[in-house]
């Protein structure tokens, strides 16, 4: 009997295929689950930054939550509807403007009759557009879009006021 020696052509050609198939497939497999990894993430600060936004509506409103200090009016850059908290401090009006200018929910403290520019203004979380919408029974419902290629996430929630409602 002959003793064998080596492999033949074929038998490398089909073990460098299985290899190469074997490769391909983990590759695949990797490049697909870093991809839906990706958009899971992103979905997720998404929504996060939605709730964090909303939450920080709910606080200030709370916060804020006396007569005739809440009010909603055009905001002063895009004439966009937007929340504004007036208070008196040391005899002197302030106002608290919150909206949303360049796709980010944003908040500027100022006197009553101060120049204002956007770049005043602190970045609270990115979004859309803010929706405010005073309810009958003295309650504010306030919500959060935030629009992505998939469609849009929103966030909205329903606040009771103490005050007896919106201001003029």
């Amino acid at each position: 009997m002959r003793r064998r020696q080596g492999y033949t052509l074929i038998e490398l050609v089909l073990v460098m295929f299985l290899l190469i198939l074997i490769a391909f497939y983990v590759f695949t497999l990797t490049g697909t689950g870093s991809q839906t990894y990706l958009r899971l993430t992103a979905k997720q600060n998404l929504t996060a930054d939605l709730r964090i936004g909303v939450s920080y509506l709910n606080v200030q409103i709370r916060k804020h939550d006396l007569q005739d200090a809440l009010s909603i009016r055009p905001d002063p850059f895009a004439g966009l509807p937007a929340l504004v908290i007036s208070q008196e401090l040391e005899q002197q009006t302030y106002l608290t403007w919150i909206y949303v200018y360049d796709g980010y929910l944003c908040e500027l403290f100022v006197a009553e009759n101060a120049a204002v520019t956007p770049e005043m203004a602190s970045r609270i979380v990115p979004v859309d557009e803010l929706v405010l919408t005073p309810l009958a029974d003295d309650a504010l419902r306030v919500g959060l879009v935030r629009r992505t290629d998939d469609g849009q996430e929103e966030r909205f929630r329903t606040i009771s006021l103490r005050s007896g409602g919106i201001g003029p």
